[in-house]
């Protein structure tokens, strides 16, 4: 089962991906230096992608279904996909969740549930749902995609970017309460598309130290509404 918020990039730069590993040969690891042709959100999106899905392990060593995915074709292919899918998230298949009649609200509520919030819940919603219509796994009618407003745009003839400029992130802040006292606030305020690849680098790298810094139990309780989800 896949452990923390399932996939939210654009399913379309997945399978697109997966095309390029096809047809440039499975490398021995996935990291961002096989990516760097994407920008840093898309980078991080599909390797968090892959680890969901058990596509690659912890170190980005391709797992066996990876393999199994980018050299199967037909049939073969969609019953590695239902398998794929009813592994990593067994908080839809294996409950009493009924995905043939849910509604749009209960699927946004169980999703909520795995830490994932506003747009981000959407995201994930929509990378389901197009990957179980590709494995063939039905689902409710009263389930439909969530559309932004590019993808609802009858003139755009080219992929949408995943997060367009000035659409919503994830995650536009981040603030961390020191062990010794204090605390320290990241904003971001950029256009990813926009960075070259140096300062891709240093955002990202940033940005991971700040999310492994330990988290102490003195953080004060009227400060919790100020934690981000993701």
């Amino acid at each position: 089962m896949g452990v923390g918020i399932p996939p939210y990039v654009a399913y379309r730069t997945f399978e697109n991906f997966l095309a390029e590993l096809k047809a440039r040969g499975l490398p021995s690891r996935i990291d961002r230096s096989i990516l760097s042709h994407k920008s840093g959100t898309v980078q991080s999106q599909l390797l968090i992608c892959f680890r969901y899905l058990d596509l690659i392990g912890a170190s980005g060593r391709p797992t066996a279904k990876l393999q199994g995915l980018i050299s199967s074709e037909g049939v073969t292919r969609k019953n590695l996909q239902r398998e794929i899918l009813k592994s990593a998230y067994g908080f839809i298949f294996e409950s009493d969740f009924d995905l043939r009649s849910a509604t749009s609200h209960q699927m946004e509520e169980l999703f909520q549930r795995t830490g994932a919030s506003g747009e981000t819940v959407r995201r994930c919603i929509s990378f389901f749902l197009a990957a179980a219509r590709s494995a063939g796994i039905p689902f409710s009618s009263y389930l439909r995609p969530h559309k932004g407003k590019q993808a609802r745009s009858t003139s755009a003839k080219s992929e949408p970017p995943d997060n367009p400029p000035g659409s919503a992130t994830p995650e536009t802040s981040k603030k961390i309460y020191l062990g010794s006292g204090g605390t320290l606030t990241l904003q971001l305020s950029l256009d990813v598309f926009k960075l070259d690849k140096g300062d891709r680098q240093f955002v990202f790298d940033l940005i991971d130290q700040l999310n492994k810094y330990p988290q102490g139990s003195s953080r004060p309780k009227q400060d919790e509404s100020d934690s981000v989800a993701q």
